[in-house]
């Protein structure tokens, strides 16, 4: 089997969860988002062999998710892929959560798919460049606006 997935079903349980969080951030809809982590795993068993090791294994889910995102929700005739999923992922805070998933709702989706990359799974520049295929300066761009709008609704959410 190909670098990094001599235990496909390690590999699953090792990024789920990364997976799972990233497809619930740029799905329109929980439907959606769970059937792409779904469909991306099954992708990722049937083109294990093209795995070549470059990258990390959770970048190239990622890249294979955010694809099946954007394929189901054309086929499905979802045109906002700017609403954030309701359901994030478990916690012991709902409302913390909620008030986090509203926040990040509020950005368009490039600078939603850079934070949820480098701020939420810890992908550095270079990794969620090459997943995204932009540009390093376009993804530290996307991630200083994201911070820069979360800070200022942060802000005024505790002033009121």
């Amino acid at each position: 089997m190909a670098p990094g997935i001599d235990n496909f079903e390690q590999m699953m349980r090792d990024n789920i969860r990364a997976v799972t969080a990233y497809a619930r951030s740029i799905a329109s809809h929980s439907d959606i988002a769970e059937e792409a982590v779904q469909e991306t795993f099954i992708r990722a068993w049937r083109y294990s062999s093209s795995f070549r090791g470059d990258s990390p294994v959770l970048s190239w889910l990622i890249t294979i998710c955010r694809r099946v995102v954007i394929d189901l929700g054309q086929r499905q005739s979802f045109q906002n892929h700017d609403e954030l999923s309701d359901s994030f992922h478990d916690s012991t805070d709902a409302h913390e959560i909620t008030a986090l998933v509203d926040l990040v709702s509020g950005l368009p989706l490039p600078q939603r798919e850079v934070l949820v990359l480098c701020a939420i799974l810890g992908f550095d520049y270079e990794t969620a460049a090459q997943t995204l295929s932009i540009p390093v300066g376009t993804v530290r761009s996307r991630l200083a606006r994201a911070r820069d709008a979360l800070t200022s609704e942060m802000r005024n959410a505790l002033a009121v």
